[in-house]
């Protein structure tokens, strides 16, 4: 072993793990760095931390697998991310051209999580004790939420007239600058509780979860990071997961059920109420529906990911397509090696490129359907104003629509724009990497969910 050799002594700070079939996925939580390794590597870990010395250790794994391991290109790997490092007094007797000896060194592009930019403002929810958080997600509020939903879906069905499509968004009746405000505030309280419900079902787990701002692509997003929730047991992953979707569901069924009362003389409704209800309503349908961009990092996402028990899905999966159009046009320079991914995994990265794909088309669709068709009465309507004619909107109506455009859209094509540039300068400041891939990194998990519609 030129790199360790056999008396060299290996500290081992603490991880989670978790195991899951012939895999286990080791975690730095508070570093949010996971590494999902063979099963056996874990007997290896538990060696070294234990005092072992790297040759007390290969014999242990050859007496229980009957095979010799290669540690060096394992340690190496592991040493990369920070979970195991020279012991001081063997660091001065081991090549230094082999192994980092340091516990923290630079990501490697392309493979585990590159290095992050500054961390924007969070809030975090670890106030929220466990056992309090699975009172507001256990079975009861489970049960509760799917008889809403199932309620909401029965009464659209039996009205479809409820839901009238974007152009509720127009406020013909009237009163547009003060609708739209009221929808926007409505918004981001129903985007904060949709995050909140993650954060919940997340300190149920006992996982940390924290609130912060960002952006897929151009749109600007509001951010709960529970990426602790890798070491939970998969049903609280699922249930971390899509518990903002529930509740999402289960709120736009209670509006349906408003609106159904309202429409069939139940209940007496003003029009201005319910304008406003229709417009709140439509804006979670678009937070359901955002769900099903596929080629983003959504709340369904993860999901999945979950399902087909892949470590970096996103990633392969948008390499296995660049692969595919540098094959088409026969640009066989720009093919990235993915022969290190296991077979399965493979098999499951071709699957979900058709829907990757899916999701593309269909994030097309609500843009030409539902966005496009919004703009342009606001685009006809602004036009009429400016030109003197009969127009529904007045000077304020028309204020309201810039400061949303400036504020919304323009936050998240500035905090896109400013991540492509960070992330070119850390590509430019980065180190080279040229080895192979020894233990495959596993994605931390941030759910997203749109600020406004």
């Amino acid at each position: 072993m030129a790199g360790y050799p056999p008396d060299a002594l290996v500290v081992v700070p603490p991880f989670a793990h978790r195991r899951e079939g012939d895999e286990v996925t080791i975690g730095h939580v508070d570093r949010n760095v996971y590494l999902s390794i063979p099963a056996e590597g874990l007997d290896i870990l538990n060696a070294l931390a234990d005092g072992r010395t790297v040759g007390e250790a290969a014999t242990l794994y050859r007496e229980k697998y009957d095979e010799t391991p290669d540690l060096d290109d394992f340690l190496a790997a592991l040493a990369s991310e920070g979970f195991v490092s020279l012991s001081t007094m063997d660091s001065d007797t081991v090549d230094s051209d082999t192994v980092e000896p340091t516990a923290v060194a630079p990501a490697l592009p392309g493979t585990a999580e590159e290095p992050k930019p500054a961390p924007r403002r969070q809030w975090s929810f670890d106030w929220i004790p466990p056992h309090v958080a699975r009172r507001f997600c256990g079975p009861v509020v489970l049960t509760v939420a799917a008889l809403l939903t199932a309620g909401g879906v029965t009464l659209l069905t039996r009205d479809p007239g409820l839901t009238p499509g974007p152009e509720v968004f127009l406020f013909e009746g009237g009163h547009f600058a003060l609708l739209t405000w009221l929808t926007i505030i409505c918004t981001i309280v129903a985007t904060a509780v949709h995050e909140l419900a993650h954060a919940i079902a997340a300190r149920a787990a006992g996982v940390s979860a924290s609130l912060g701002m960002g952006n897929l692509l151009y749109t600007m997003v509001a951010q709960t990071d529970i990426s602790g929730i890798m070491m939970a047991p998969k049903r609280r992953r699922y249930l971390a997961y899509l518990f903002g979707s529930i509740v999402d569901a289960a709120s736009a069924s209670i509006l349906v059920g408003v609106l159904y009362a309202g429409r069939h003389g139940i209940i007496d409704v003003h029009p201005i109420l319910a304008a406003l209800l229709h417009a709140v309503f439509y804006t979670y349908v678009l937070r359901i529906t955002f769900q099903l961009f596929f080629y983003l990092r959504t709340d369904l996402y993860y999901v999945i990911a979950n399902m087909l028990n892949t470590k970096n899905l996103m990633a392969d999966t948008e390499a296995f397509l660049r692969n595919v159009v540098a094959r088409v046009f026969r640009q066989r320079h720009r093919l990235v090696d993915q022969s290190g991914i296991p077979r399965r995994e493979r098999r499951a990265v071709r699957g979900y490129a058709v829907v990757y794909c899916l999701g593309r088309f269909f994030s097309l669709s609500v843009l030409v359907f539902f966005y496009i068709p919004i703009l342009w009465g606001y685009l006809e309507q602004v036009v009429l104003l400016v030109t003197g004619q009969d127009s529904r909107f007045t000077s304020l109506d028309f204020f309201t629509i810039g400061v949303i455009v400036l504020a919304i859209d323009g936050g998240g094509i500035f905090l896109w724009i400013r991540g492509l540039y960070r992330a070119r300068k850390r590509r430019r400041s980065g180190h080279a990497w040229s080895g192979s891939i020894v233990v495959p990194p596993t994605e931390p998990a941030t759910t997203a969910q749109r600020v406004a519609a």
